[in-house]
């Protein structure tokens, strides 16, 4: 067999490229030949897909009553009506700020009430609420104490009736292992998406000092 040169294959890869060129120039040189795109009318599909997110905020995160006397016997502390002594007012009021605070039944000023933990949900999937103390209340405040929480709703319907078995405005012992306050809040923003957790103190006479406690709301979907 005959070696082909490097010249001729030089030569052949010209040639190769220049039969290209005719072809292409004799198709651009036809006559009455016409090309155009596609139907005028048709439909289409866009897909998108959007993750489910499990997200609550805490309004208001803090309940304070203050400090006061017990006068020589158990009182009890809650975020839902008067206190004895001058231990902070409850409300059912939100106590949040924004156009107007609510104060529900407290005496009207922020630095007198004590609120409730205001839940919101701010992701885009109903969640279930629950709530855990960091101690039992005869650890934290004393021999003979209790303390006790309900969830309800902050704006309407935002857990309907679903509080646990109890329902809403039923007390629930709070301790530390993880209780339900709502099994499906919404995440609606239409004005249905918080609830309130109160809380109840149960404070014997002979306890003293300065009392604090933790908490963990925590969420998953519903």
């Amino acid at each position: 067999m005959a070696k082909i040169t490097n010249n001729m294959i030089a030569v052949l890869l010209v040639a190769a490229i220049a039969l290209s060129g005719f072809s292409l120039m004799a198709v651009s040189n036809w006559r009455g030949v016409s090309i155009t795109g596609g139907a005028s009318t048709g439909t289409g599909t866009a897909n998108v897909t959007i993750g489910s997110s499990t997200d609550i905020v805490l309004l208001r995160s803090v309940v304070d009553f203050d400090s006061g006397s017990l006068g020589g016997a158990t009182r009890y502390l809650t975020t839902n009506s008067d206190n004895y002594d001058t231990f902070d007012d409850g409300g059912e009021g939100n106590g949040t700020t924004g156009t107007t605070v609510v104060y529900g039944t407290c005496v009207g000023t922020e630095a007198t009430c004590a609120f409730p933990v205001v839940v919101q949900n701010a992701g885009n999937i109903n969640v279930s609420v629950n709530i855990t103390a960091s101690a039992v209340a005869t650890s934290w405040i004393g021999t003979g104490a209790a303390a006790t929480f309900k969830g309800k709703n902050n704006e309407s319907s935002a857990c309907g009736q679903n509080f646990g078995a109890i329902g809403e405005g039923s007390w629930t012992t709070l301790g530390t292992s993880e209780t339900l306050v709502c099994n499906n809040l919404s995440f609606s923003d239409a004005g249905s998406d918080e609830i309130r957790i109160h809380f109840n103190l149960t404070v014997p006479t002979d306890a003293t000092g300065y009392k604090t406690v933790t908490l963990t709301v925590g969420s998953i979907a519903a």
